[in-house]
């Protein structure tokens, strides 16, 4: 599962699923600590669903950068 977090005028964050190294559930600012234009972000998107075709993707825009991940962010 990914989450694209869009921030009008500012780009896109794309955070990925993953485990930390106790094997805690945490998610990974997959496209880097900064916001990246929506065409990059989608592109990431697109590479990954040529590697998982059941992908799931949730699009979630923000005008502050606020989401709802309860889980750590690595």
């Amino acid at each position: 599962m990914l989450i694209k977090l869009y921030q009008h005028g500012i780009g896109c964050t794309v955070f990925e699923r993953t485990v930390d190294l106790d094997g805690n559930r945490a998610w990974l600012r997959a496209t880097g600590a900064d916001p990246v234009p929506e065409s990059e972000a989608d592109a990431f998107i697109a590479r990954q669903a040529k590697f998982d075709p059941d992908l799931w993707v949730v699009e979630v825009e923000s005008r502050d950068g606020s989401h709802l991940l309860d889980d750590p962010i690595l």
